[in-house]
């Protein structure tokens, strides 16, 4: 059976149970407070018999019973009392509504209750008589000499609330017909709200896209417009490291997410990169789900880029190591071209000298790398730019007192040389427009600090560009540029450091580590 029919059947069923309950319970409550009302009814006609005179007089005789009869049989012609019973205090009938019975004596049978009562009272059934009865005692001088019983039988009552009864049966008939198409109506509204999918088929749908979404490579986390995960996969548990994520969990409780307090209203997304462990960074993708002028929710996708980062540090480091070979084989072609003019030119002492003095600087500065910077990457990056600055007319001055040891704990020798790489990048760009000029290096770490100076001798930077410089795509050399500082910015916060960036007879940047990073 359809789903739509299920439901059709289901709500109306229950709504023709309800209307039945309440006519059944209506209908007793009426025929209830019809029937104590007849019963009130009786008790009365009961008490106006019991005081007249002439029975209470009639009841002291021993033949009263011959006036007591005329009396009743002219009370049923006035009344529309259906039957009435008149014994004295021996049980002995003074008035039957069966003739024969008159003079006899009361069969317990005869009546409900014992009409010897001493106080009025009543006697109904809801639904084991078919009589309503009325007992009141007789008194004569003060002295009780009877009762009196008069009875209704619940045809009367029937006859009484039949027109009544029949409307509520027309009515409950109408409400029950107007349920079943109320039901039909809301059946059929639940149907094309699910999309005239039957159980089965949603049941499929959502298997097919739990199957697709954990075969997804990329984390998905799917929430509402209030900020509830309503969908979520392994892979987004595995990649952030948070086994305990679960469906209606606040978003903005999870550390990660909370980088999004704001999305930007172009293309309505935006994309952070976090930073989970040492050797772990994943980039979310947030994007702002909307249906017309309606937000639906957001959908935050999660990609790994530890690998894809190895892949461009590689990369990097490739290219780094192409243009320092190419640098230093200008650089060395420049010299061996001097030397050859100076042999050319029979000026043998003077090419001694000259290269003595070439391979000495070399030498100092390979020396000064080795005994004050024990880190490799930091050593052969600083040589790789220097050769590059040279090249470019640039002089890379490495302060006399720089040293450093060891990184700080927590970070990793790539983290470094990225840092100290894209700060002398920048240098040397701006440099290289002014067609040359100073950076100066300088690097020092104790137990508690590790710091990373650089300076250049440039025009420096104005204030707008000061305020803008570390978000990311931000830059004044043209497109796809502007990921340098953002990529020192979020290193330096990841390690718990700050950074400081100001004009100083150019531009001079200051890089503060902890040794110790403590998790926040």
């Amino acid at each position: 059976m359809k789903i739509q029919y299920k439901i059709t059947l289901a709500i109306a069923l229950l709504i023709i149970v309800l209307i039945l309950v309440l006519t059944v319970f209506m209908y007793g409550n009426w025929y209830s407070s019809v029937q104590k009302q007849v019963a009130l009814d009786a008790k009365d006609h009961a008490i106006i018999i019991a005081e007249q005179e002439a029975l209470q007089r009639a009841m002291m005789l021993d033949n009263g019973y011959i006036s007591v009869n005329r009396m009743v049989e002219s009370i049923h012609l006035k009344t529309g009392i259906q039957y009435l019973y008149i014994v004295n205090m021996e049980g002995r009938y003074f008035a039957h509504p069966i003739p024969d019975k008159v003079n006899t004596y009361h069969n317990q049978n005869d009546t409900k209750l014992d009409p010897l009562v001493s106080s009025p009272t009543y006697h109904y059934s809801l639904y084991n008589d078919a009589m309503v009865e009325a007992y009141v005692p007789i008194y004569t001088d003060g002295i009780q000499s009877g009762a009196v019983v008069v009875g209704m039988y619940n045809g009367r009552i029937l006859q009484t609330i039949k027109g009544h009864a029949f409307r509520l049966v027309m009515f409950s008939s109408l409400a029950m017909i107007l349920g079943v198409f109320i039901a039909y109506g809301l059946s059929k509204n639940i149907k094309k709200n699910m999309y005239d999918l039957e159980p089965e088929a949603i049941a499929l749908l959502l298997n097919q896209q739990e199957t697709v979404l954990e075969q997804i490579g990329e984390g998905i986390v799917a929430t509402n417009h209030m900020g509830e995960i309503l969908l979520i996969n392994e892979n987004a548990k595995n990649l952030l490291e948070m086994p305990n994520l679960r469906l209606g969990m606040k978003i903005n409780t999870i550390p990660i997410f909370k980088l999004f307090g704001k999305l930007p209203k172009k293309d309505n997304k935006c994309e952070e990169e976090w930073r989970i462990n040492e050797n772990k960074i994943v980039k979310v993708q947030v994007v702002d789900l909307q249906k017309v002028s309606e937000r639906l929710g957001f959908l935050y996708k999660i990609e790994d880029m530890s690998l894809v980062r190895q892949r461009a540090e590689e990369l990097t480091n490739m290219q780094q190591l192409t243009q320092a070979l190419r640098a230093q084989n200008h650089e060395f072609m420049n010299k061996l071209h001097t030397i050859t003019g100076l042999i050319q030119l029979d000026e043998y002492d003077e090419a001694l000298n000259y290269i003595e003095k070439i391979t000495k600087a070399r030498k100092a500065m390979v020396d000064a790398l080795n005994q004050r910077i024990k880190v490799p990457a930091v050593a052969g990056l600083i040589l790789a730019k220097h050769s590059k600055g040279a090249e470019r007319k640039i002089e890379l001055i490495i302060d006399e007192e720089a040293h450093i040891s060891k990184i700080p704990k927590g970070a990793l020798e790539e983290d470094i040389t990225s840092i100290i790489g894209n700060l002398i990048d920048n240098a040397m760009d701006v440099l290289a427009k002014e067609g040359g000029g100073k950076i100066y290096l300088d690097m020092y770490q104790d137990s508690k600090q590790f710091s990373i100076t650089v300076w250049d001798d440039g025009p420096g930077m104005s204030d707008t560009c000061l305020e803008k410089c570390f978000e990311k795509g931000f830059s004044t050399k043209g497109e796809d540029r502007g990921y340098g500082l953002y990529i020192v910015k979020n290193i330096v916060d990841y390690l718990n450091g700050h950074l400081e960036l100001k004009n100083q007879e150019g531009l001079c940047c200051k890089v503060y580590l902890p040794m110790e990073r403590k998790e926040v």
